[in-house]
């Protein structure tokens, strides 16, 4: 009897996410990261303001805008393709950037998660902008330490202006 009932209650439900669960799934990211992104692009002076609700839903051209400007921070004069109003650009794009970025900074971005332009892409963004964050917070370190030297050769130029 038990055979037959299991026989027709048909195949056992798949554990793990659900279909709703999976489609949602996909532009989901931590708090703490997209947080630690928004600040960190404060922090080197984004022009744009970066709000946690951008990554809700798929928005390439803020990932595209992003990328670009912050490999221009990396080098100033570095060429990337601009274009990105058909599938073949956007990948064109991508696949410029990440090559750029290895070339760069050693740094293995994923492509495919670039692509989506969700939560995912976050991750990605935020290994990129924590390496010129913490540059630009070392660089700011050392200029805060307080030299002799700087002030004798400080010293020694006030003594020349007066002169």
């Amino acid at each position: 009897l038990k055979k037959a009932q299991n026989a027709r209650a048909g195949p056992a439900p798949k554990l793990g996410r659900g279909a709703k669960s999976a489609s949602r799934g996909a532009r989901r990211m931590s708090f703490r990261e997209l947080r630690n992104f928004c600040e960190m692009m404060r922090s080197l002076g984004y022009h744009r303001l970066v709000s946690m609700d951008n990554f809700r839903t798929p928005n390439f051209e803020l990932v595209a805008d992003i990328l670009d400007w912050l490999l221009h921070r990396f080098e100033p004069g570095i060429a990337i393709p601009d274009d990105i109003s058909t599938e073949a650009h956007r990948v064109l794009f991508i696949k410029s950037v990440v090559e750029k970025v290895v070339l760069k900074t050693g740094l293995k971005l994923n492509p495919k998660k670039l692509y989506g332009a969700d939560g995912y892409a976050v991750k990605e963004l935020l290994r990129l902008a924590s390496v010129l964050y913490e540059a630009q917070k070392s660089v700011g370190d050392v200029a805060l330490e307080p030299r002799g030297e700087d002030f004798a050769l400080n010293s020694k130029l006030a003594d020349l202006k007066s002169t």
